[in-house]
């Protein structure tokens, strides 16, 4: 939620505050400016803390500055920040010790990057601004578990000496290091029993409107997210609840017969809930397009959504239209915990490993590099992504809020029984409910990205093939060339799904740190 670069020589230097930034000596710190967040100052004798926080209903707006030297007061100060119920973030400037440290909270939906280096720290939402002009050293073990499709949720990042913040984690800078202090494991429920006449439909229901009802959200700019999924379907059904007909509803349309069925499934939600909808044709923006993002340098995070390109397009129309906030779905696929020995099949083992472009060094640094992350009631995957695309968010001006990425919802579906959440029969169930339609009880055919991929990468094979032969990340001792380019030559349709997912992740890892100008 801030932007800063800070010299630890500063650190001791009086504080002035301009335009919405604080400035001492040559240091600056920006809080990110939004009608949804507010910001506040405590300035003590020994410390400097800067919190942004997402803002309740009645919460005042804009940025306060205090000055405080009684314990008392400061503790209480900070215990209230840190019991805040929604999104916060605290930056702390330790006077004494020298040190910065970075926190937040459980829910974290705009994550910071930081990177130590000559004696300053910088911070910044959008790393793509730490990156540029600089070196980006391959962080190797990270950078083959996220090929291999292991990444877990840590402060490393693909990038070494570039740190990203997480929920509920401090990171702490001193000098030249950055050292992360992780929260403790959090233990699943397990399944529990419900209570005599309880609802686990209108439970689910009325947890996701309290999640999103909490905030001062304006309808006038706010859009929902609606992919003709079942995800973005309760979402929308709660959002049109709280704040009425008229929100303005968006997203990627796709081909065939996938897409009519999702193009059913959509109109039944915009003629239910009364949605002003955008839909876009995804064939229309294929990936690695040559005015998309990821022909850029550092344009794309490696661990963003699988189709930036239109939703590039879509939230600058958004952003056009008065759009501030939207309410999305993402984080949904993986809410519904299963326990060890709830599916049939489930012999407790781990599937076998199949990562065909990877040497056994390869693998080898995939596992060490998939080690221990953040344990959470959220998966990591979750928040991987809503990390990847926040900056094309605030870019934007936009601040995404995801009902589903919270430990509270995330720990009550994994207490529901298993006959609710096994293939989300509790979701379901409420969609028929609401919807008067069993379209997605009955009938569903989820949307795919694959056929877009596929044209994608076949429509630009030229320009990947060239990618891949001088992309500083295609080392022949961890990465198979030679198998890459064959499939890429090849017959790209054929490949098993695993191989495929595997292509697509590395050829859009290898944009990312792919340095040739764009044609």
């Amino acid at each position: 939620m801030f932007a800063a670069d800070i010299a630890f020589s500063d650190l001791k230097a009086p504080v002035d505050i301009v335009g919405g930034s604080l400035s001492l000596g040559s240091s600056r710190i920006t809080p990110f400016a939004h009608r949804m967040l507010r910001s506040l100052v405590i300035e003590t004798g020994t410390t400097i803390s800067v919190a942004c926080m997402e803002r309740f209903r009645d919460d005042p707006q804009g940025l306060d500055h205090i000055r405080l030297n009684d314990r008392r007061a400061i503790a209480e100060r900070l215990d209230d920040i840190r019991s805040h119920l929604l999104d916060w973030a605290l930056l702390t400037l330790d006077r004494v010790d020298g040190t910065i440290s970075y926190e937040t909270s459980q829910i974290h939906s705009a994550p910071v990057y930081l990177r130590a280096a000559s004696g300053r720290l910088a911070i910044d939402w959008d790393c793509t601004r730490l990156l540029r002009d600089t070196q980006a050293p391959i962080h190797w073990p990270g950078l083959m578990a996220h090929i291999a499709g292991l990444a877990p949720y840590t402060p490393e990042t693909l990038v070494t000496g570039l740190y990203r913040s997480l929920a509920g984690a401090r990171l702490v800078a001193r000098g030249q290091s950055i050292e992360a202090h992780l929260p403790a494991p959090a233990e699943m429920p397990g399944a529990q029993t419900l209570s005599q006449g309880a609802s686990a439909e209108n439970l689910l229901f009325d947890t996701v409107k309290a999640l999103l009802a909490a905030r001062d959200v304006d309808p006038r700019q706010l859009a929902v997210e609606l992919s003709g999924g079942m995800d973005s379907a309760l979402v929308g059904l709660a959002a049109a609840d709280i704040w009425g007909t008229g929100l303005l509803s968006y997203g990627a349309q796709f081909d065939g017969a996938m897409g009519d069925a999702q193009r059913e499934r959509r109109q039944l939600l915009c003629d239910h809930c009364g949605f002003e909808d955008i839909a876009l044709p995804a064939s229309r923006f294929l990936p690695f397009s040559p005015r998309g993002a990821r022909r850029g340098q550092f344009g794309v995070w490696p661990q963003d959504e699988s189709y930036p390109e239109i939703f590039e397009t879509i939230f600058d129309l958004l952003y056009r239209a008065g759009i501030d906030t939207l309410v999305s779905g993402f984080g949904g696929d993986e809410l519904y915990a299963v326990y060890l020995g709830e599916e049939p099949d489930d012999d407790g083992e781990s599937p076998p490993e199949r990562h065909a472009y990877l040497t056994e060094h390869g693998r080898e640094l995939a596992r060490e590099g998939a080690g221990a992350g953040l344990r959470g009631l959220v998966a990591d995957t979750s928040w991987l992504s809503a990390a990847g695309r926040s900056q094309r968010l605030l870019r934007r001006g936009i601040w995404p809020i995801y009902p589903y990425i919270n430990p509270v919802l995330a720990r009550f579906t994994a207490s529901l029984p298993w006959e609710y959440r096994r293939d989300r029969t509790v979701l379901r169930r409420l969609l028929s409910e609401r919807l008067g339609n069993p379209v997605f009880e009955k009938s569903y055919v989820k949307e795919s990205f694959r056929d877009v991929a596929l044209r994608g990468i076949i429509e630009h094979r030229d320009y990947l093939q060239a990618m891949l032969l001088r992309s500083p990340i295609f080392d022949p001792e961890m990465i198979h060339r030679d198998r890459l380019l064959a499939a890429l030559a090849g017959d790209i349709e054929a490949l098993p799904s695993a191989d495929f997912g595997f292509l697509f992740l590395i050829l859009t890892t290898g944009c990312f740190f792919d340095g040739h100008e764009a044609e």
